[in-house]
């Protein structure tokens, strides 16, 4: 189906109209709206994860007002916005921010667009999202450290020993291993893991990073949306480093540091 085949502007109008109230799912069957779900206005994305409809249904959106406000002004005039992103489920895509003074559209496109709503309104539909951007090494890093700060936090100036015996390839390394015996574990554990088995694993067995819910929500998922949400849970390599630079002493950070810079 060609994008002129598909007319999304009838979905976004109507999403717009009903967004000013509170974030909702809307479905369309053509350019009727079958149904609308008020979703959590505090965080509404996960209210998103788990749904499904109908194969009759043509199209989903999800809507919300939103307000703008910028960084770069202490006291900056705060803009009511409304948000709305549509897809067709032929993998059509648009978003749209719209203000009372201007109207931004993004798309449509059949590329999917990137981002926690454009992922789940995909997932709804059955669609597939995009692959994974980060390595299975990128996420043992983060994992890794994760459990490091935990430690750390409760107990400063780890040692450097202390540090291996968290690592998750333990197995490989041991007390005395260099930071680039252990930056090589690291990896050798990356090229082992699969994001797609990993997702499988937990659809199977539950556990991280989903909780109580994680069987039915992996299950729910592909692996591209999977591996984003995992890694969203974790701390960024950045924010971990400057924590763990707080907390540990000099030389363990020092090897700690250069680990991650071997693996990199």
């Amino acid at each position: 189906m060609h994008l002129t085949e598909i007319d999304l502007d009838s979905f976004v109008e109507l999403s717009i109209q009903l967004a000013s109230s509170a974030p909702s799912l809307l479905t369309f069957t053509d350019s009727n709206l079958v149904d609308r779900v008020e979703l959590d206005p505090d965080d509404p994305v996960p209210s998103l994860v788990g749904r499904h409809v109908a194969l009759d249904i043509t199209a989903v959106a999800f809507c919300a007002p939103a307000t703008v406000t910028s960084d770069d002004n202490p006291s900056p005039p705060s803009i009511e916005q409304t948000v709305v992103h549509a897809i067709h489920r032929s993998g059509v895509a648009i978003t749209v921010l719209s203000t009372a003074e201007t109207v931004r559209t993004f798309g449509p496109t059949t590329n999917p667009q990137q981002g926690r709503v454009p992922d789940a309104c995909r997932r709804i539909l059955g669609l597939r999202t995009t692959a994974p951007e980060d390595s299975m090494t990128d996420f043992v890093i983060a994992a890794w450290l994760e459990v490091i700060a935990r430690y750390a936090v409760k107990t400063p100036g780890l040692s450097w020993p202390e540090v291996v015996a968290l690592h998750p390839a333990q197995s490989s390394v041991g007390s005395d291993s260099t930071p680039a015996e252990v930056a090589e574990a690291t990896e050798c554990l990356g090229r082992s893991l699969d994001w797609e088995r990993f997702r499988n694993v937990i659809a199977t067995v539950g556990g991280f990073p989903f909780g109580d819910s994680a069987k039915e929500t992996a299950a729910w998922m592909d692996a591209g949306m999977f591996s984003r949400w995992a890694m969203d849970l974790l701390p960024s390599r950045p924010e971990a480093l400057d924590l763990l630079e707080a907390v540990l002493g000099p030389s363990t950070f020092d090897r700690l540091w250069a680990t991650v810079r071997f693996c990199e």
